[in-house]
């Protein structure tokens, strides 16, 4: 894909709504995990507490697609990430610094927490926001007026609202307690009947596999059950040829707690246990991991130091934007993400000018601030650019707040200038620090694709391919990526087809690839 493309696709991007249902759960309980820590600390007028009680209510947005077992554990390790984010710009910001070590020291804090929050969430695949927030944390609290003695105060509030935003994201299990399972399913359904309607469309069926493999992958040693078995159906219809129309009565009995049909006959795949140690898996070997988490350690290093040298004010959104680009699996994407979030910072300004001016209380205040979260939370996930519109409102409305009346004439030229720096820095350090370790990273999963003579090898394999494939096939147009990945993927879909759709599929034995 040629970078003119690259730029094409972030254009049309503005006009394209993700397929799914509506996040409006998710939303919510974003919006309240948000909302209650700010309006303690707005009623106790202790502004400087409303940041930490933000990031700490943050932690509700990770893990947004997992089992309520798992969903815990991630926001429970990504609170304690928060608080460790929050105490290190918190310490950054109470240290005795004069002249330019005052700039230099709190960039390199900012820095290293994004370079090890993108290392660690692309090892445990939190999804988005990912690195993010522990960026937007870190500089957010480099650059408040803090004492020493605040910092106690501070840490308490963070883990306080995090506590919070755990306990309201696993609400509904108490009620529903299989609906990420079900979810999960829902998209992989989705995503087969697609590829079913257009036959011989490669990409769709690639979208299909990774769709499938992501709800194995959210099953885990659940499969056992009726949505393993439908789960399995699914994979029969992409790779087999097996009747589809059983899909589409799925579907009507997904939603919901609805009973659901018996899934048809066939071999199901034996569960599998979830991942564990992935981040000391990926220190000792995942090369392709780091060279993602130093390109935003660099960019967000640099654009803090430029952002100060030309006199900007709140230079920690100069990293934000770097970071948030940078988020990306790959420099093609990040071209995509930079072009979208530059034009969504200037829409979003736009708005959050109108915003500002009729917050002329703190209840109105309040109230925009969580119309914005909600809006975020519930556009992100359909359409980037979109998102990056609101959640442009939500960082001048939540800056108004912790600063009690910065002039919005400076915070629209500081947020315009400062994210225009950060996505300037981002496609630099993304085209200029090449990832070749991902080139050779697809080499091996190729390699072990080949070699792979079993169901549950072949799929997870075939995984390995298609997120190898994420961090290079955009970047065909300045990194040379091997032109078999396609072929060896497609053979590979042939052979899982010629299993499952066979009775050797009981035996889970693969005699050799399809001629």
């Amino acid at each position: 894909m040629t970078l003119r493309a690259h730029l094409l696709r972030a254009v049309r991007g503005w006009s394209r709504i993700t397929p799914g249902a509506h996040p409006w759960w998710a939303a919510g309980t974003a919006t309240v995990a948000l909302g209650l820590p700010l309006a303690v600390t707005m009623a106790a007028d202790v502004p400087l507490l409303a940041a930490p009680a933000t990031f700490g209510a943050l932690a509700n947005l990770y893990g947004r697609h997992e089992t309520y077992a798992r969903r815990w554990r991630t926001q429970a390790w990504t609170g304690l990430g928060l608080v460790l984010a929050v105490l290190a710009g918190a310490t950054s910001a109470v240290l005795p610094l004069d002249g330019w070590a005052d700039v230099v020291v709190p960039a390199l804090v900012v820095a290293l927490v994004a370079a090890v929050a993108k290392f660690v969430t692309d090892a445990v695949r939190t999804g988005p926001p990912a690195g993010l927030i522990p960026v937007f944390a870190a500089g957010t609290l480099s650059a408040e007026p803090l004492r020493t003695s605040d910092l106690p105060a501070v840490v308490a509030v963070t883990v306080a609202c995090a506590a919070l935003g755990v306990a309201l994201s696993s609400a509904a299990g108490l009620w529903r307690p299989d609906g990420p399972e079900r979810q999960a399913v829902a998209r992989a359904v989705v995503a087969v009947l697609g590829a079913t309607g257009v036959p011989g469309d490669a990409s769709a069926r690639h979208r299909a596999t990774v769709a499938v493999h992501a709800a194995w992958d959210v099953l885990g040693p659940r499969a056992a059950g009726p949505l393993g078995a439908w789960l399995a159906h699914a994979e029969r219809v992409v790779h087999a040829g097996a009747e589809e129309r059983p899909l589409r009565l799925l579907l009507v009995a997904l939603p919901g707690r609805r009973p659901l049909p018996v899934a048809p006959a066939g071999p199901v795949p034996s569960p599998q246990p979830w991942p564990r140690r992935r981040v000391v898996g990926a220190l000792r070997g995942a090369g392709h991991l780091r060279v993602p988490a130093l390109r935003v350690g660099l960019a967000c290093a640099a654009v803090v130091l430029v952002a100060a040298a030309l006199g900007l004010g709140h230079v920690y959104w100069a990293a934000v934007g770097a970071a948030a680009v940078l988020q990306s699996p790959s420099a093609g994407v990040t071209v995509q993400r930079g072009v979208q979030r530059g034009a969504g910072t200037v829409v979003g300004v736009l708005l959050a000018a109108g915003l500002v001016t009729l917050a002329t209380d703190d209840v109105r205040l309040w109230l925009l601030t969580l119309a914005c979260m909600f809006a975020v939370e519930f556009c992100m996930p359909r359409n980037y650019a979109l998102g990056t519109v609101a959640i442009t409102g939500l960082s001048l409305l939540l800056t108004r707040l912790g600063t009690s009346g910065a002039g919005l004439g400076g915070l629209v030229r500081d947020r315009l200038a400062d994210t225009a720096l950060g996505v300037v820095a981002a496609v630099v350090v993304a085209l200029v620090v090449r990832n070749r370790s991902a080139v050779r990273a697809l080499d091996g999963a190729l390699a072990d694709l080949d070699a792979a003579q079993d169901v549950g090898a072949l799929r997870g394999r075939l995984v390995a391919v298609a997120e190898a494939r994420a961090r290079v096939s955009d970047d065909d147009w300045r990194l040379p990526a091997p032109r078999a990945a396609a072929d060896g993927e497609q053979d590979a879909y042939r052979r899982l087809g010629d299993l499952l759709g066979s009775d050797r599929g009981d035996r889970g034995t693969l005699a050799g690839p399809r001629p």
